[in-house]
């Protein structure tokens, strides 16, 4: 078996290397069944379904989701103010010619959108702020 070298790259893909070459690798979590997507040199492969939405908690109990790789805002489907059910598409983005749909994990009110249509945004980058139902006034 090769062994393999991963040097991760600021844009969030990374750079695999073993006795075959070097590979840009990068990967989304999308789709109706939330499957993982992995870029590699060209091709998309599915490899599996995810178990969780790329969201991280806030510490006041609001969650954030994040692009999951580069990528471009095609559409913005909220607004602040608007309540959502979870599983409602909030933002909708394009990378390595795949749409990726961002879905709410719960059902809420958008506190914030911190994204346009035609960024480009960089993995990790906070894009909504969704507020849990019970928690709205």
């Amino acid at each position: 078996m090769a062994e393999w070298q991963v040097d991760r790259r600021p844009d969030g893909t990374w750079l695999v290397t073993d006795d075959k070459g070097t590979r840009h690798v990068a990967h989304a979590v999308t789709g109706a069944d939330d499957e993982v997507w992995v870029h590699v040199d060209g091709e998309v492969i599915v490899v599996a379904s995810a178990s969780e939405q790329r969201t991280r908690p806030h510490s006041h109990g609001h969650a954030t989701l994040d692009a999951p790789m580069p990528a471009q805002v095609t559409a913005v489907l909220v607004a602040p103010g608007d309540v959502v059910e979870a599983g409602a598409t909030l933002v909708l983005l394009e990378a390595m010619k795949m749409e990726l749909p961002l879905k709410s994990p719960f059902a809420g009110r958008i506190e914030a959108v911190h994204c346009a249509v035609g960024d480009r945004v960089a993995p990790g980058r906070i894009l909504v702020d969704v507020v849990p139902r019970e928690e709205t006034p």
